[in-house]
């Protein structure tokens, strides 16, 4: 005979969460995976992070810049001495940055760290003007060369490899994307067509004017010139001056090389 095996009728009822779950809940997936736009390793991570950078992060002046140098060290990758950080500079994933001896970040700068695995590396004395924009995505990496200047306003971004190297003059409102979005297929969205990312080198003492734009793939030769408006499309050789839409090489620095022609040279960038 069959036995009678007892069956229990009761409900597994999931507990429901408290409203205070449901508002971390809220916060953790809206506002710091979305609006906010950066992966930490956590939210306690995010918060911490947060409470940091504000509660120093307004101090004007020097006083300001020796307080945040203190205070920042927990939260970054690297961040050495007398490292000056002005007020008003918007920092994410703090924990991949660096940023080496005497580093100047000036207001309304942008360093997105995007997650851990990421990271942003400022050399010895690089010094970033206003409103600089500096973003890595995807496990990439952006170095910027000791002694290199980075112009107002210029963006520097994307997941392949970008190295700009020492004692470089990059001015205002350049553009620096190591990647190119995929757009084979006429009848799907570009953005969801994924992106290649070969990477960007400036080599030491490259010059770029205001204006220009560099994309991926490209390397930029030691010494170089690039007018101002120049979209760099291909390599540049060593101690090149190249202008125009898209670049071109007209002459070569040296006392010994031929010169371009003037009318040529009225391109070239003015300042830095």
């Amino acid at each position: 005979m069959s036995q009678d095996i007892p069956v229990n009728n009761q409900s597994h009822k999931t507990p429901k969460s408290s409203g205070l779950g449901k508002l971390l809940k809220l916060f953790d997936v809206q506002l710091y995976r979305y609006h906010i736009r950066y992966e930490p390793t956590s939210l306690l991570t995010y918060i911490i992070e947060a409470t940091v950078l504000r509660s120093v992060g307004w101090v004007p002046g020097l006083l300001g810049g020796l307080m945040r140098n203190i205070a920042y060290q927990p939260l970054f990758k690297k961040l050495g001495p007398f490292a000056l950080i002005e007020t008003g500079v918007e920092l994410k994933s703090t924990g991949s940055l660096s940023l080496g001896k005497r580093a100047v970040v000036q207001g309304n700068v942008q360093l997105n760290g995007w997650h851990l695995e990421s990271e942003i590396c400022l050399k010895d004395f690089a010094y970033l003007d206003r409103g600089v924009n500096i973003t890595v995505h995807d496990k990439g990496r952006i170095e910027i060369g000791s002694r290199t200047y980075i112009g107002p306003y210029t963006c520097i971004a994307g997941p392949g490899p970008v190295v700009v190297g020492q004692q470089c003059l990059i001015s205002s409102h350049c553009g620096i994307y190591g990647n190119n979005h995929v757009f084979d297929d006429p009848n799907a969205y570009i953005r969801n067509q994924g992106f290649t990312c070969k990477g960007i080198t400036l080599e030491d003492d490259c010059w770029l004017g205001t204006g220009v734009r560099v994309l991926d793939g490209v390397t930029i030769g030691q010494g170089s010139v690039v007018g101002a408006g120049a979209v760099v499309t291909k390599d540049i050789p060593p101690y090149s001056i190249a202008v125009g839409v898209p670049a071109k090489v007209i002459g070569k620095r040296g006392p010994t090389d031929p010169k371009p022609d003037p009318n040529q040279m009225a391109a070239v960038a003015t300042s830095s």
